[in-house]
């Protein structure tokens, strides 16, 4: 009887892998692009930023980088966070990004954490560091070329839409000469960075710009990111106090398109097309 288990037993691994090989050489049902089982969890290490963001950018560095005023224009909110970071040129030190995928020693964020950036303070400014296995953890996800979490990857599905912008919506902006900035949620086609498409108006001092006073104020297009999501863009004359219109369209033959020559979706509802309409006010207009 205990030498019949043994055969059985002897016999089941190998049965059953042949099974399992067997059973994908027809169409493999039920599994997913790596062979694994629909419904299994993710591999370890294949959601790395998402723990970052849950674990240290949301509970610490947001004190500070969230909101229209995060120093340098730099937002670790869940939503804007990996947009402004990989591939973006850092304000304090342009040459250096601030995430440079592969590079941990070469990308700023690491620098300013491990507090050996050529420019300003050890981050997290006023607080305690982070300790080593938080940089660790940081460092490994650039190392292993700095992967979006599953929630930006479905975005690649989906037209390009403004995710974050400096000045945000209804600022009041106190430094007219700083540049403007525009981070949307995939690369656009830089061909496409045209006067037509990206239109900056000023209200003509009465606060509104349906009443055919407005004037147009002369912008270009200072630089955009080794990514392709985020444009920096500074106006030709100084801004005098006023409220402004800055609009980015995706709508006319020739709009802002992704690499894929799909519009933007400006109006945020979805769907390719419409203008993405950014309004803010330069300090010193009356109320």
């Amino acid at each position: 009887m205990h030498a019949s288990i043994r055969l059985r037993t002897y016999l089941a691994g190998p049965l059953l892998l042949f099974v399992l090989i067997g059973g994908c050489a027809g169409n493999c049902e039920g599994l997913d692009e790596n062979g694994r089982p629909i419904g299994e969890g993710p591999p370890p290490g294949d959601d790395d930023f998402t723990l970052i963001q849950t674990t240290i950018f949301t509970p610490v560095c947001t004190a500070c980088h969230s909101g229209a005023q995060a120093p340098q224009g730099l937002r670790l909110d869940e939503g804007n966070s990996y947009a402004m970071l990989v591939d973006v040129p850092s304000v304090e030190v342009p040459e250096l990004r601030r995430v440079a995928p592969g590079e941990p020693d070469n990308s700023y964020l690491v620098q300013k954490i491990e507090g050996r950036a050529a420019v300003g303070e050890r981050m997290p400014l006023g607080g305690p560091s982070l300790d080593t296995e938080q940089i660790d953890s940081i460092r490994q996800w650039i190392a292993a070329g700095a992967q979006p979490p599953p929630t930006a990857r479905l975005t690649q599905l989906t037209p390009a839409r403004l995710i974050s912008s400096a000045p945000a919506p209804d600022e009041l902006v106190t430094d007219p000469a700083a540049p403007m900035m525009v981070v949307f949620s995939r690369a656009l086609d830089a061909n496409l960075l045209l006067d037509a498409n990206i239109i900056l108006t000023r209200s003509g001092g009465d606060g509104r710009f349906d009443d055919g006073n407005e004037v147009p104020v002369a912008v270009r297009v200072l630089k955009i990111s080794a990514g392709g999501s985020a444009l920096w863009l500074r106006s030709t004359t100084s801004l005098p106090a006023d409220r402004y219109e800055l609009r980015l369209r995706g709508s006319g033959p020739v709009a802002l398109a992704d690499l894929e020559g799909r519009p933007i979706d400006g109006d945020g509802d979805g769907a390719a097309g419409g203008d993405a309409v950014l309004r803010f006010q330069v300090a010193g207009i009356a109320p």
